[in-house]
């Protein structure tokens, strides 16, 4: 496998962890898959640098790749907004939002 395959395979791992099916999850799960698993994923692998990596190989499309950039952006703002906490999650319009768009992301061909 070489680094573009492992990239785009821990990319698409990182939005397996994310989508709108975990607002009927407990606690400990969204915990589990979003402040450990998306959280550290989306940081990393949806980077800008990464994600233009992903483009020029023509892994993604320009459109799976301006959605992802809007989704990392979305995650930064709600980290320093003080809105990435679990109380939040199944409450915040801007939570639903992120949700949302990870699965729109999901459904890009």
């Amino acid at each position: 496998m070489s680094e573009i395959d492992i990239l785009y395979e821990d990319y698409l791992d990182t939005l397996e962890y994310c989508g709108i099916w975990l607002l009927e999850e407990n606690d400990y799960i969204i915990g589990s898959c979003i402040f450990e698993e998306f959280d550290i994923g989306v940081v990393t692998f949806f980077y800008k640098d990464n994600l233009k990596k992903l483009y020029d190989a023509k892994f993604i499309s320009e459109s799976k790749f301006n959605k992802s950039s809007e989704l990392s952006d979305l995650v930064r703002k709600m980290q320093h907004t003080g809105e990435w906490e679990i109380q939040l999650f199944k409450t915040s319009p801007k939570w639903r939002k992120l949700l949302q768009l990870a699965d729109e992301i999901k459904s890009i061909k």
